[in-house]
């Protein structure tokens, strides 16, 4: 019966997308030439969303980590403060601080029945992942290595490399699950990898290495074609997403065949001071505010500024996704007008679990 539904709908959303095509003539498609019909026409949608005069930001929430924190709470914490739930819920499948005999079970997508929900009810699911680190038996996703460590984490045949394909294998486990649903996901792995928080990314405040960018790419790309080549995962966006308060932006991209979505992780007091948005749209790829929340977890942030910033500074933003707990707009200032200006699309307004909304609209 899924199967059924998923060839149905791939069907009307391609009619939807073509109908549209006088309008906007270009077709923005996804980097996998092999996407699933439904994933085609959700990017050529999101891609042309700034083309709109309103209902052209895609409003998103993170819901927690799959393994023990993940819930709907805040979505029902952003419904209660505006009325309004996000299009874009976000889940993490890695709890990458966790120490466990075997790192696979570090990865856990229970979450995704809630996820599968959302989309059945109008939503667009996003995962992401705080990978534990395979240099080590698991857990320390914020234990900085050297690239020769990293070198055997990119070598299958070493205990370093299994590991890391271990976890890959579950990841996709999780992803083809959502595929078999016919559902796209917004998927962004190794986030904010220009900082040097995280076993993937630097090893010092703005220090370049040329070596350990390389070793960045060859990495992204080596996921990428796991979940594309080997597991077929014909329903992924594929998101890249640097860190604002760091330099070096761009020099992680892995090039324009391996990312359809370009954005930003942002943490400001300041929405109009955020770095990088020329940068990043000088990809030319859809840009989007893949993670945000204030720099100051005090409640005195005014999420109202900061749709105001997208209007007048980064107006070609397709979507943004807020933090939970502290960081939600629900225990800051603003969230009422963050979700209800009418820039911002919510759950229901991009699809209504059949159809997408006209591109022109």
């Amino acid at each position: 019966m899924f199967k059924k539904f998923a060839v149905c709908l791939s069907s009307i959303l391609l009619l939807i997308s073509a109908a549209a095509q006088p309008i906007f003539a270009h077709t923005v498609s996804p980097v996998n030439p092999n996407a699933q019909a439904t994933t085609k026409a959700v990017m050529n949608w999101l891609a042309h969303l700034p083309n709109r005069s309103e209902n052209r930001v895609m409003s998103g929430a993170f819901g927690g980590y799959s393994h023990d924190t993940f819930s709907m709470t805040e979505e029902n914490r952003i419904k209660n403060a505006t009325g309004q739930s996000p299009a874009i819920y976000g889940c993490d499948y890695a709890r990458g601080w966790l120490e466990t005999s075997n790192i696979a079970d570090t990865i856990d997508y229970s979450c995704n029945s809630s996820l599968i929900s959302y989309w059945k009810s109008g939503g667009l699911p996003q995962v992401s992942l705080h990978l534990a680190n395979p240099a080590f038996q698991s857990g320390n996703f914020k234990t900085q290595i050297s690239n020769s460590q990293y070198r055997n984490i990119l070598n299958s045949s070493t205990a370093e490399g299994k590991r890391l394909d271990d976890m890959l294998s579950r990841i996709a486990d999780g992803l083809s699950q959502l595929k078999n649903q016919g559902i796209t996901v917004l998927f962004r792995p190794l986030h904010e990898m220009n900082g040097e928080w995280f076993w993937w990314g630097l090893t010092g405040y703005n220090q370049k290495d040329s070596e350990r960018i390389s070793l960045y790419k060859q990495l992204y790309t080596k996921i990428y074609h796991y979940m594309t080549d080997t597991r077929g995962l014909d329903n992924l966006l594929w998101v890249y997403a640097p860190d604002a308060n760091r330099d070096f932006k761009t020099d992680f991209y892995p090039g324009s065949s391996y990312v359809d979505i370009v954005g930003l992780d942002a943490y400001f007091s300041d929405a109009y001071a955020i770095s990088g948005y020329d940068e990043l749209v000088s990809l030319n790829k859809p840009f989007a505010f893949t993670e945000v929340g204030p720099s100051v977890t005090n409640g005195s942030l005014d999420y109202a500024s900061f749709i105001n910033a997208i209007r007048q500074k980064y107006p070609k933003t397709t979507y943004f996704l807020t933090w939970d707990e502290q960081w939600s707009p629900a225990a800051n200032k603003g969230a009422s007008s963050l979700y209800n200006n009418s820039w911002t699309l919510n759950k229901g307004e991009m699809w209504n679990g059949d159809s997408l909304t006209p591109i022109t609209e």
